[in-house]
């Protein structure tokens, strides 16, 4: 069975600078979700956690109230977009002296057979800007609350649940950011999960699993996905993770930072970025060769409203549409991307059709051949894109193994197509010069 994966193409190419959106679509209304109007998250909302209860998206976010404290808040909406917002927030922050007593950040809701868990970040220190991130992430943990219904929650009497590893180690630091998946057979949770190490302040991902939602095991290889070599678009930052199962594999949508992005004045940076990864068992991870998939300055792009995003993506596939809904945190709210999965990335499969596709002459001046020497199963189609993800040159259900495409019409630069083959896909970057 062949594995789909929702994809953007951008950045072919390190040398490339211009990202080329081609099947992530910005909601033309951003953002879909402010703060506000109630006291509780008049300041700020992040980290949007979604779930699809039969027809109805259920949301849990972050919450920062008048009182620089952070809770969970929850929304409901039918359509992902008209988002309306329960009376109070619906986990609250412990009593004085608990561990979570000032700050509850990065929720994660997971369905059970008897109702909702939620997974969230808690601590003692909360909002104080004259602490050092260090003195503040020694109180980081995270917890567990159950509920019935989604709106009466009771924290687990053994909270916290899943603390960060030893001095010098990966998570020593800091952890946050669960992305929790249950195994509906078995019933075993998996974690995925954002951890500081105690010395660069980078951080990365790792892997815990639990038979009962309380005792976790961390992997022994975490993490499980790395930073990037210096230089990279995730040399620095990579976390958040959202993870979804697939009929036979894993996919995951992260946030990522680059250390060339960093802005010694303001002392945050300057561009974030979406990146995908996939897996067949949720711990051998493979980055998507042409990540990121967007990042700041992606069009279309309204500075006053994206500006600190795109950060903490959440995900979720509906089958009757074939379409991935992707919320994403920034300075103005939630924003919204959505995604047919008619595009498709095919993994390992994606060396098969490199070595049984041609396109030359590459650079071109006045035409580019695609061929094939495999056998035709369906008629072919090849799309030529531009770096501001608009499709230039369209041509489907091909039916001979060679097609030209005239390019003496378009300006000089770099391109992408996009091939379908035999139902899969392959993407390569062309010149036009």
């Amino acid at each position: 069975m062949r594995k789909l994966f929702a994809l953007i193409l951008v950045s072919i190419l390190s040398l490339i600078s211009v990202s080329a959106q081609v099947n992530w679509t910005k909601y033309p209304s951003n953002p879909v979700f402010t703060p506000g109007p109630a006291f509780y998250d008049i300041v700020a909302v992040g980290q949007p956690s979604v779930i699809m209860v039969d027809d109805t998206f259920r949301m849990y976010y972050s919450a920062v109230g008048g009182d620089m404290k952070c809770r969970i808040g929850y929304a409901w909406s039918l359509d992902g977009i008209n988002w309306t917002k329960h009376t109070d927030m619906v986990i609250n922050t412990g009593f004085s002296g608990a561990w979570d007593s000032e700050w509850l950040d990065t929720p994660e809701i997971v369905k059970v057979d008897s109702g909702y868990l939620c997974y969230f970040y808690g601590d003692s220190i909360g909002y104080d800007t004259s602490l050092t991130h260090n003195e503040g992430a020694t109180h980081s943990a995270i917890g567990v609350a159950y509920s019935p219904d989604g709106i009466n929650w009771t924290k687990s009497p053994a909270n916290p649940v899943f603390t960060r590893g030893n001095y010098g180690e990966w998570d020593g630091t800091w952890v946050e950011s669960p992305a929790v998946l249950r195994d509906e057979n078995t019933g075993e949770l998996m974690m995925w999960y954002n951890g500081v190490d105690t010395t660069t302040w980078k951080i990365q991902i790792g892997l815990a699993t639990s038979s009962d939602g309380i005792n976790w095991t961390k992997y022994a290889g975490n993490p499980v996905l790395q930073d990037g070599n210096w230089g990279e678009y995730d040399d620095m930052w990579l976390g958040t993770p959202a993870v979804i199962y697939k009929t036979d594999h894993f996919e995951m949508w992260y946030s990522s930072a680059a250390s060339a992005d960093y802005n010694t004045a303001t002392h945050k940076f300057d561009t974030l970025r979406i990146c995908f990864a996939y897996s067949d068992d949720g711990v051998n991870w493979n980055k998507y060769a042409h990540n990121p998939l967007f990042n700041t300055g992606t069009t279309p792009y309204d500075s006053l409203i994206e500006h600190g995003g795109p950060w903490a993506p959440d995900v979720v596939y509906i089958p009757d549409s074939s379409t991935y809904y992707l919320w994403y945190e920034a300075a103005g709210g939630f924003l919204l991307a959505t995604a047919d999965s008619s595009f498709v990335y095919v993994g390992e499969d994606e060396n098969e059709m490199k070595n049984s596709v041609s396109i030359y002459p590459n650079p071109s001046t006045d035409k580019i051949i695609i061929e094939t020497n495999n056998i035709l199963e369906y008629e072919w189609s090849v799309l030529l894109y531009d770096l501001n993800g608009r499709i230039v040159s369209r041509n489907e259900k091909i039916s001979n193994k060679s097609f030209l495409i005239e390019t003496k019409g378009l300006k000089k630069g770099v391109y992408i197509i996009s091939i379908e083959l035999n139902n899969k896909f392959y993407f390569e970057k062309v010149i036009f010069q």
